[in-house]
């Protein structure tokens, strides 16, 4: 995807949920170099912190027992495998059961509306698990995109879908490091879909 403008007026909040977006879709675009991992192992909420806080501190503790090949294995199991993997995490598959269908046609339409590109040489199609949440990360931390079309595109290719494509990702059978992930994203797509539904 093109890089946004920064906002530099962000809200602790909204950096931290930036920051999330940005972890999850790096996470679920490809397996994590052992600097992210490193970063990873750090992370966690505090005792007796609510659903995403310990879904943090799950992360944390599966990154500090991660060895990079055996993780970098594990993400081609569970999201390639040698015809497919256990999970397809693309919003087509999951709202339709096929692949390049009408969800990835309309979200090329949100994007080309938002001014949003892809990065050249990117093969994957747009409504990859990783590239949405990396484009929710664009969208909140541009302060030329309102409120409101960020809350429009989360609700219209990521809403309806996410949630169960991490929920998949925990009970996946090849999943050992991403088990965690998968909660740490189903917890996080349950804090933004109430997020944007509260009334402004």
């Amino acid at each position: 995807m093109a890089e946004s403008s920064s906002n530099a007026r962000l809200s602790h909040e909204d950096a931290l949920r930036v920051g999330t977006y940005g972890v999850l879709g790096a996470l679920m675009a490809g397996p994590p170099a052992r600097d992210l991992l490193e970063r990873l192992s750090t992370a966690g909420g505090e005792e007796g912190s609510d659903g995403i806080g310990k879904a943090w501190s799950a992360v944390a503790v599966a990154a500090q027992r991660a060895d990079p090949a055996e993780v970098r294995q594990e993400y081609s199991d569970v999201f390639i495998g040698v015809s497919q993997g256990e999970i397809t995490p693309y919003a087509s598959w999951y709202l339709t059961g096929s692949l390049m269908e009408r969800p990835l046609v309309e979200l090329r339409q949100s994007l080309k509306a938002l001014g949003v590109e892809r990065h050249r040489g990117v093969k994957e199609p747009e409504d990859h698990a990783g590239a949405l949440l990396e484009t929710m990360a664009l969208l909140i931390n541009a302060d030329d995109v309102s409120f409101d079309r960020e809350q429009a595109f989360f609700q219209a290719h990521l809403e309806p879908w996410l949630k169960d494509c991490f929920t998949d990702v925990q009970e996946a059978a090849s999943a050992a490091f991403y088990r965690p992930v998968g909660l740490l994203g189903a917890e996080f797509m349950d804090l933004e879909t109430k997020y944007y539904r509260m009334p402004v």
